[in-house]
Order: C-alpha cells, then structure tokens, then sequence
C-alpha cells in the first residue's frame, strides 16, 4: 500500500495520481505513513504562518521579544537583590531592557511611520543617555557627547532607510550606501568628539575612512551598473 507524499492519503498500489489532491504518486519515493504525517504537520504550520499578515507576523515578534526582555531584567534584579540586598549593577540591565523593549515597541507598531518612528526611538535612547549619566554621576559627560553622537547616527540612517525604499533596482548598490553611510559616521564621531574634547572642530582618522569608503562604494556601484540584470543578489550569487 502506497500513500500520497502530498496529502497524506492512502492509495492503490497501482495508482498514478491521487484520488483526493491529484498529486502524482512515485512508488520508487515512497515513504513511511508516520513521515508523511510529520511532513503534513511541517507543511500546514508553514502555510498557517504564511497566511499571517504583516501587522500580526510583527505582533508575534514583539510578544517574544517582549518576553525574553522581561524575563532577563527580572533574573537580573532577583540575583542582584538576593546576593547584594540591593540594587547595583542590575540598573544598567534594567534601563537597557526598557530602552530596548521601548524601540522593539516602536518598530513593531510603527514600522510604516518611518519619520515619527526614527522620531521617537531617538528620545527614548537620549532618555536612556541621560539615565545613565545619573546612575553614573559623572557631571553630564555621557549626555553632552552621546547625544549629538546618537543624532547623527539616527539622521544618517534615516537617510539610508529613505534611499533604500525610493531604490527600485536593489543588489550591491545598497551595500555601496551602507559603506559611505558608515564613513560619514565617521566623521561625524570624528568632529564631534573633536569639539567636546578640544573646542574646535578637526577631522583626522575618518578622512582616511571615509576616503576608503568611497573607493570601495565606487567599486561596488560600478558592479552594480554593469549587472543591471541581475537585480537580486541571491541570483547573482547563486545562493
């Protein structure tokens, strides 16, 4: 007795097709009753997933990453308050959690508002800056520094996000952006940490960063114009 490798069904010995999915059934491939079953289960918890829409896909990855942080933040202060009767150094595990549950939240509620998105992940980490300058108590040193850091960090990726979906044509070329999006961060680290320190503004190490990214970026976008054709990277890859 044979069985459809696609439903599940069992058939004649003789049978070409199945009587109930009309799938082809190859006797040299059969195989055992307890596999297609397990192969069935595979198949339609793959095809309930897919039938998810974008909004619940997101609503299910916040959930766990929701879990997962607030398990950790709780382990972090049980061990801490058992073993120190206090709290130490589980403030830092707490602030990042929250800070990190916080944007998770944001990107999996507002992942199509990109502006208010950026908008508002960028106060919860300057909130997250300035709370750790005060459990640090170092005078605003990490507030005065990270924060124009984090901008610009925040301002060069909202510009990358924004080219990436205006780009129809999508290979090495966004590999190329990324390369330059990375050496105008370094010169941004460069300057401002150059006018906190000193007072004035002078670049060094990034110029030869930024310099290399472009060579390298300009390598890649060439790739890219000369295979205009192959527009996904899988494909160029054979992946």
């Amino acid at each position: 007795m044979s069985y459809c490798q696609q439903c599940g069904v069992e058939t004649d010995d003789n049978a070409n097709f199945c009587s109930l999915c009309g799938a082809p059934i190859s006797n040299e491939n059969s195989i055992e009753p307890d596999e297609i079953t397990a192969q069935i289960r595979e198949r339609k918890a793959l095809s309930s997933y897919q039938k998810l829409t974008r909004v619940q896909r997101w609503k299910i990855f916040w959930e766990i990453a929701g879990m997962i942080i607030i398990a950790g933040i709780l382990i972090s202060l049980t061990i801490n308050l058992a073993g120190d009767h206090a709290l130490t150094w589980s403030k830092f595990v707490i602030a990042v959690g929250l800070t990190l549950f916080v944007n998770i939240t944001l990107i999996s509620f507002l992942n199509r508002r990109i502006f208010l998105l950026f908008l508002l992940s960028f106060f919860t980490s300057a909130a997250f800056i300035a709370i750790l300058d005060v459990i640090l108590g170092i005078s605003g040193i990490i507030t005065s520094l990270g924060i124009p850091l984090l901008l610009a960090a925040y301002l060069i990726v909202l510009a990358f996000v924004l080219i990436e979906r205006k780009t129809r044509q999508k290979g090495l070329n966004l590999i190329a952006y990324a390369i330059l999006a990375m050496g105008i961060l370094s010169i941004c680290t460069d300057g401002i940490i150059t006018i906190y320190s000193k007072g004035f503004l002078k670049v060094g190490w990034s110029l030869t960063v930024m310099v290399s990214a472009i060579l390298i970026a300009a390598l890649l976008l060439y790739v890219h114009h000369r295979l205009k054709r192959v527009t996904d990277l899988k494909r160029f890859f054979h992946i």
